[in-house]
């Protein structure tokens, strides 16, 4: 459901709360950029808990809310993962 994340890259000290508090995996890390990206943006649940979880304030999560689907459910992938 979510569109897209914005990370303010000089805010953003690359601590990697937002992935560890993400709690469908939906963030993930680029290691080449050293910052968060919407690994999973299906899974993403727009609970914004990456946004408040970051200590510096460096990441905004923009929500697709014109997107016409069902609630999403978990890719495959992150199933896969988790079992």
């Amino acid at each position: 459901m979510a569109h897209r994340l914005v990370v303010d890259g000089d805010a953003c000290t690359a601590c990697g709360t937002c992935v560890d508090v993400c709690f469908v995996n939906a963030i993930g890390w680029d290691d080449d950029a050293d910052q968060p990206v919407l690994a999973y943006p299906d899974d993403c649940q727009v609970c914004c808990v990456c946004e408040r979880g970051c200590p510096d304030a460096a990441l905004t999560i923009v929500p697709d809310w014109n997107a016409r689907r069902r609630l999403p459910y978990l890719s495959a992938q992150v199933r896969e993962a988790a079992s």
